[in-house]
């Protein structure tokens, strides 16, 4: 039988650090064994305590959560699910880098007003990020990182025909995990980009800009009907599901339809338009992410002539998705991280 997931709770607000209490003890499978105050507390309290889990505030006095949490990932196994406001979308993402897990968002009114909404997505934050071996809190980004940034391109002249679609999926551990594989890639292949991440409401957009940062690759946030071009990348919104779509001009396509695997936009939908769409010029890539998303519609690509590429367990910080699609058997290579992008030159031909 599973033992009980310790988790320590740090957060400035005495009610939100009680009310947090409460409803995690109210959880199955859930022991609060401490809580903190302050950043310097909590780094104390997970020396002392050991917690499997840490929910860690990103606004605190004296020491920030995101100060404390590059000490705590260094000195102890917990994994640190931050707790961010969404007009902060960058924080956590930084946070990501820095090894935490994963985030929630809080409430635009606050943890406490709203206790009910948050504490299910946080304790379902908590289960999963309680089963993520520590060694795997930091995507190894020097795999990845300290290649010269790309010079951005003009985009005036930039071609809209193209040989090969590249569709993704990610879920947790999957931001970093992009901007490794999009660090590595740039303008010249002839390929566009569809992607797929799990992210809360406000998210998608700084992601994107993030992505950016890393390639000569315009990342952006389609809207319906966007014709998809060459040497760019295109982020599913939160909210719909995405395909592509239309016989001689490929455009995307959002819908409304109901969630799939409880999370919409699903990868199984775009990916099994983009093997609809273009057969043996299809590319499917899943990366770290937890669940079974990514899996059906990686078979379809793969079906269809495409090639398909896995993360290896080893370098995911959650092998649920790259698991589900190699028990598919959809995976045509396993590799890991640092591969990726090699992997997908070389499926576009070059």
């Amino acid at each position: 039988m599973r033992s009980a997931i310790r988790v320590l709770v740090v957060d400035d607000s005495a009610l939100v650090r009680q009310m947090l209490c409460r409803a995690l003890s109210a959880a199955p499978g859930i022991d609060v064994v401490g809580t903190a105050g302050t950043g310097f507390e909590a780094i104390n309290k997970a020396l002392e305590l050991q917690p499997d889990v840490i929910t860690l505030d990103i606004q605190m006095p004296e020491l920030s959560g995101l100060e404390a949490l590059p000490q705590i990932v260094r000195n102890t196994p917990a994994r640190v699910v931050m707790l961010t406001a969404v007009e902060d979308p960058d924080t956590a993402y930084e946070a990501l880098d820095l090894g935490a897990t994963d985030f929630v968002v809080k409430p635009r009114k606050g943890l406490a007003s709203s206790l009910a909404e948050a504490a299910e997505v946080l304790v379902r934050k908590i289960e999963i990020a309680s089963r993520v071996p520590p060694e795997r809190r930091l995507i190894r980004r020097a795999e990845g990182a300290g290649s010269p940034k790309p010079v951005r391109s003009p985009r005036q002249s930039a071609p809209r025909g193209f040989e090969k679609v590249v569709a993704i999926a990610a879920s947790t551990g999957g931001p970093p995990a992009l901007e490794v594989v999009f660090s590595a890639l740039n303008t010249d292949l002839p390929a566009a980009y569809v992607i797929v991440q799990h992210l809360p409401a406000g998210f998608a957009d700084p992601l994107a800009r993030r992505l950016s940062r890393t390639t000569d690759i315009a990342v952006s946030v389609p809207s319906t009907g966007t014709v998809l071009q060459q040497g760019m990348a295109y982020l599913a919104p939160h909210g719909t599901h995405m395909r592509v779509e239309g016989r001689t001009v490929p455009r995307l396509q959002l819908e409304s339809s109901p969630p799939l695997h409880s999370v919409r936009p699903a990868a199984d939908p775009l990916f099994e338009s983009v093997a609809a769409r273009f057969g043996d010029k299809a590319v499917g890539v899943v990366l770290s992410g937890m669940g079974v998303d990514g899996a059906t519609g990686m078979r379809a690509i793969r079906d269809a002539g495409g090639a398909t590429i896995v993360q290896d367990e080893e370098t995911s910080v959650v092998w649920g998705m790259p698991g589900a699609a190699v028990r598919a058997g959809a995976a045509a290579e396993v590799v890991p991280l640092s591969a990726v992008a090699g992997r997908i030159r070389r499926a576009v031909g070059v």
